[in-house]
């Protein structure tokens, strides 16, 4: 009898730990479920930047700390999001000297929020405030994620009166050139 009671006793045990795993096993799938769908809404709710829509506000800051609001005038955004773009344009720029940009009515912009802060403060900063032009730095996370990407390219954009005619993605001097050459042809008035 006593040996009946401890093998029902261990049956329970069993039977309990079976069913805490089986618990903490549905516990787990549901919080991963929950968290996938969650994800991915904060994901699709994020704009991407579309032809025919304004450029989003952001309150960029430049190299040296202040605000650097993009001017109304701005035809041309060129936006970078990593080191590999960077070794393309900015070797474009410092050749052209200061006030290239603005000649062209062009902006850039720099995605830094991935760069280790340590980095950044000690070995990049140092680096853009030695640059004769103007960087607007984009340095925490998704403000930049509407900014279509691709890994080692530029983002080109277009713009006419605050609003986007142009997006495409150029990783060749001659491509970036060509977009900041190319004059916006003006429309003419109706009559």
């Amino acid at each position: 009898m006593h040996q009946n009671y401890n093998q029902l006793t261990n049956n329970m045990s069993s039977f309990k730990l079976i069913t805490s795993f089986r618990s903490f096993r549905y516990i787990l799938l549901s919080l991963s479920f929950f968290l996938t769908f969650s994800l991915s809404a904060e994901d699709q709710a994020t704009p991407i930047l579309v032809v025919g829509n304004p450029l989003p506000e952001i309150n960029y800051t430049n190299q040296w700390e202040e605000p650097s609001p993009i001017p109304v005038e701005t035809t041309k955004v060129l936006f970078i999001s990593d080191m590999d773009a960077s070794k393309i344009i900015h070797p474009i720029l410092e050749k052209e000297g200061k006030g290239y940009l603005e000649s062209k009515q062009a902006v850039l912009v720099s995605d830094i929020h991935r760069m280790p802060s340590l980095i950044s403060k000690f070995v990049a900063l140092p680096k853009m405030k030695s640059y004769p032009y103007t960087l607007r730095l984009v340095r925490e996370e998704k403000i930049a994620d509407p900014f279509p990407r691709t890994k080692g390219s530029l983002t080109l954009i277009q713009l006419k009166a605050g609003k986007i005619t142009k997006i495409q993605i150029a990783n060749t001097e001659a491509e970036i050139r060509s977009f900041l050459e190319t004059q916006e042809k003006p429309t003419k008035p109706n009559r």
